[in-house]
């Protein structure tokens, strides 16, 4: 299938970047606005999607507790809206979600796509009511939760930590937070594979977990980035591994919970494991990509 054939909603965030890259239809919200039904009947009629890829979304987890509203027009009423045309004009859906619809797990035992969401934040709340609104509206869809997206561009975990880590001489990190790091090029693949099924009429699930192998902690990924940056002369701070309660935050965090992630492996093929990838946006922070 031609990418081309596929709109992306969001196109101007990291995930809808990396689906423009792959040549997706990736506007940006001017020109494709999630929260106005007349927007994006006009796209749709202008693109004649076969697919659409819902990637747009209120991110700021914590500024969410502060901006319910906005989030919830953005992750719930935009949802609902994109549903409701795609179903309309029998075009499939894929949504993207979060694992921030869960509260808590235990990551020695992964949450699976039967497990009763309970979140505990607004922007979790917004997400998991986004998921209800695509589904209520009917058409044919697959809502992809994922975790910890990450790319070479802008700010995230790895370069917000390597920055700070250049100030200091020690660091604490949060041990009981976990998730699986994923570099938006490698979920843009998947995406893409998981269009083609859609569009052949393939027996899709209409949810799935998304992510790489091998879940890791806050702790742990801290870990994995500074044995790269001490490989290549950058900062390589003590670590002291404390519990997410230590460091108080506007929206609660889930503690232990990861995303179990079978399903989607045996539809589309394990994802590619996540530590080349953040070791290159390592390398490309430091200057010695």
């Amino acid at each position: 299938m031609d990418a081309n054939a596929i709109l992306v909603t969001g196109g101007s965030g990291r995930l809808g970047r990396a689906l423009g890259r792959l040549g997706c239809s990736a506007p940006g919200r001017e020109l494709l606005d999630i929260t106005n039904q007349v927007s994006i009947a006009q796209a749709i009629r202008e693109a004649r999607p076969v697919l659409v890829i819902n990637a747009a979304a209120y991110t700021n987890v914590d500024g969410a507790e502060a901006e319910a509203d906005r989030a919830h027009e953005i992750n719930a009423t935009g949802a609902g809206l994109i549903a409701e045309v795609c179903a309309e004009e029998d075009i499939p859906l894929i949504h993207i979600s979060t694992d921030m619809v869960f509260s808590e797990g235990d990551p020695g035992q992964p949450v699976t796509e039967q497990a009763k969401p309970a979140p505990n934040s607004v922007y979790g709340q917004s997400k998991l009511d986004g998921e209800l609104a695509v589904r209520a509206a009917g058409g044919r869809h697959s809502i992809a939760r994922v975790s910890w997206l990450f790319s070479g561009e802008g700010e995230n975990f790895i370069t917000k930590i390597l920055a700070v880590a250049a100030q200091r001489d020690h660091l604490r990190l949060v041990d009981d937070e976990y998730g699986r790091p994923t570099h938006v090029d490698a979920l843009a693949a998947h995406l893409l594979k998981l269009s083609d099924l859609m569009v052949a009429n393939e027996n899709v699930p209409p949810l799935l977990h998304l992510g790489p192998p091998d879940p890791v902690s806050r702790y742990g990924w801290a870990r994995e980035i500074f044995d790269v940056s001490d490989e290549y002369g950058g900062p390589a701070p003590e670590m002291t591994p404390v519990p997410g309660s230590t460091f108080p935050t506007p929206a609660e965090r889930a503690r232990g919970l990861v995303l179990d992630v079978t399903l989607a492996d045996g539809l589309l093929g394990p994802m590619p494991e996540w530590q080349p990838m953040s070791a290159s946006v390592v390398r490309n922070f430091l200057g010695t990509a």
